[in-house]
């Protein structure tokens, strides 16, 4: 958002706890930057913006009260310069939102359309999170944590799914479908919602939006029970999947029944199929050609801690992924096993195992969930688990990482617990060998357990 206001000309300021590669790039771009936070560095501005992350209490904030300035936070502003673009594009649901705006943002700048990128992660075709375009196309993911994603004025809106997350702000599943129905609900008359064809927690959303719906499915989902008539009652669909060399996953496309031809995916498992389809759905609805979108959808390879390839040492290959719900943990899981069934054997003979490093992120969810994380960590052959990352959240003592290794350990899969990276990828590299996958896994900085990885493994190989 500050790249937006300077590339607008707003004088823009800020602090960060640790200079960063993105504190640097908004420097180069003319912001003033202050490393820590501290009440000096509010003079007078107009507004103070603050994410979710800063509480009143930080002295910034503080300051600002005691001088009268209007604070605002993150999702409000965000919603200030979407008024500025005709075409904005919010991408939420409980999974999926991060990979699925990346994909969208790059389909529209590869076809020259110049949108402005708004993404969750860091992805390399942009050079960060943010790509300021000169069109009046917006494309941002919108999450529905705290409910941000209401204060988005977007013309389309994609759901991806819906499922019981973020429990330190929503009581159950129906307050989550509540608001997003809110989401859908608050979409323009001229706009446009794209959501899953047979998805029952999203079912709902359809009779709640006042636009022109448009519903994406695979026809081999489990969970579209109603068979081939819910596939033909769908507006994009894709059949006959198959999975290719690496993972990549082929597809039919059909949009209202028209045979579009066959798409290949430039990253890995099949979930990323459903986050393909929504992304095609708007890039076809804002005009762009079939045949175009099927030559660049394999060029997209991915973004940052998403089934991110760091490498393979001693005939390990490492990758980092951010899933830290059980059902994001689940798809990518099968994802590595896909990887791994198109890959050269062990040495020892037989298929590579995969072992997963996870960080368990905030303790509610991790109470709230701690049978469903165990069930979908089974998937592995071996899990370390690292101590809880916090985030916001205090330690009430009701839940500890053993406990999920204990439920794991229950469900037949080896667990050990590693409470910090350092024991953690000690564990791991322990038990890996030549043709394995070694998985780090979660929200939190577990991603710096790589280098360690690393450095452990290729002391393996000279030894």
């Amino acid at each position: 958002l500050a790249h937006i206001l300077l590339s607008r000309g707003v004088a823009v300021s800020g602090s960060d706890r640790a200079a960063s590669p993105l504190t640097d790039k908004l420097a180069a771009a003319g912001a003033r930057i202050a490393i820590g936070h501290d009440e000096v560095h509010v003079a007078q501005p107009d507004w103070v913006v603050y994410s979710g992350a800063i509480p009143s209490s930080n002295p910034e904030r503080q300051a600002a009260a005691a001088k009268g300035i209007p604070q605002m936070d993150r999702a409000s502003l965000l919603g200030q310069v979407m008024k500025c673009y005709r075409d904005s594009v919010s991408v939420a649901g409980s999974h999926g939102k991060t990979t699925t705006t990346a994909l969208l943002s790059m389909l529209l700048e590869w076809s020259g359309l110049d949108p402005t990128i708004l993404v969750g992660g860091e992805l390399e075709s942009i050079g960060g999170n943010v790509k300021v375009g000169t069109s009046p196309l917006l494309v941002t993911e919108a999450c529905e944590y705290q409910a941000s994603f209401l204060r988005f004025p977007a013309r389309i809106g994609i759901v991806l799914n819906i499922d019981l997350d973020h429990l330190d702000y929503f009581k159950d599943l129906a307050a989550v479908q509540a608001v997003f129905g809110q989401f859908a609900a608050q979409l323009p008359p001229e706009g446009l919602l794209v959501m899953p064809a047979w998805e029952a927690n999203s079912t709902p959303l359809k009779a709640l939006a006042p636009c022109r719906v448009v519903m994406v499915g695979v026809r081999e989902d489990p969970g579209n029970t109603a068979g081939s008539a819910a596939f033909s009652a769908a507006d994009l669909t894709a059949s006959e999947l198959l999975v290719e060399s690496g993972g990549r996953w082929s597809f039919q496309l059909h949009r209202r029944g028209q045979d579009l031809g066959r798409f290949l995916l430039g990253i890995p498992g099949r979930h990323n199929v459903h986050n393909a389809l929504a992304a095609l759905a708007v890039a076809l609805e804002l005009g762009l050609e079939p045949d175009s979108l099927r030559n660049l959808l394999p060029r997209f390879t991915g973004i940052h801690r998403r089934f991110e390839v760091h490498g393979s040492w001693n005939e390990v290959t490492v990758v980092d992924d951010y899933a830290h719900h059980p059902a994001e943990i689940r798809a990518t899981l099968l994802a590595a096993r896909e990887v791994l069934a198109g890959t050269p054997r062990r040495k020892a003979g037989g298929e590579g195992r995969v072992i997963c490093v996870f960080q368990p992120h905030t303790y509610t969810r991790t109470r709230a969930l701690l049978q469903d994380f165990a069930t979908a960590l089974s998937l592995a052959d071996l899990v370390v688990v690292t101590d809880i990352y916090a985030a916001r959240e205090p330690d009430e003592g009701l839940v500890h990482s053993r406990d999920l290794v204990d439920l794991i350990r229950t469900a037949g899969t080896r667990a050990v617990y590693g409470p910090d990276y350092s024991a953690a990828a000690q564990a791991a590299v322990q038990q890996a060998a030549p043709g394995d996958l070694v998985m780090t896994m979660g929200a939190g900085p577990v991603n710096e357990t790589v280098p360690l990885l690393r450095r452990l493994l290729l002391e393996e190989t000279r030894a």
